[in-house]
């Protein structure tokens, strides 16, 4: 039970930080397709940490998926 708890957790981690970096990614497109932006800089920052959020959300994800398949529980984050 305790297995299948942390996949749902780690799975709906992925799902999250991979919907984050292509949302980061819409906004930093949506800069060069509108022309009549009048913060750009803000909307840059937003994509960037957005971008930035979801890689390391998905890193995690990731080394908790190569802990549980290693069978490496002294090094779980979670």
């Amino acid at each position: 039970m305790k297995t299948a708890l942390r996949l749902i957790a780690l799975l709906i981690s992925a799902i999250l930080g991979l919907w984050v970096v292509i949302h980061g990614i819409a906004l930093v497109v949506a800069l060069r397709t509108e022309p009549g932006h009048e913060d750009i800089l803000r909307q840059l920052a937003e994509g960037s940490i957005s971008i930035a959020g979801g890689i390391s959300v998905l890193s995690v994800a990731v080394e908790q998926l190569y802990c549980m398949r290693t069978h490496r529980k002294d090094d779980s984050l979670i």
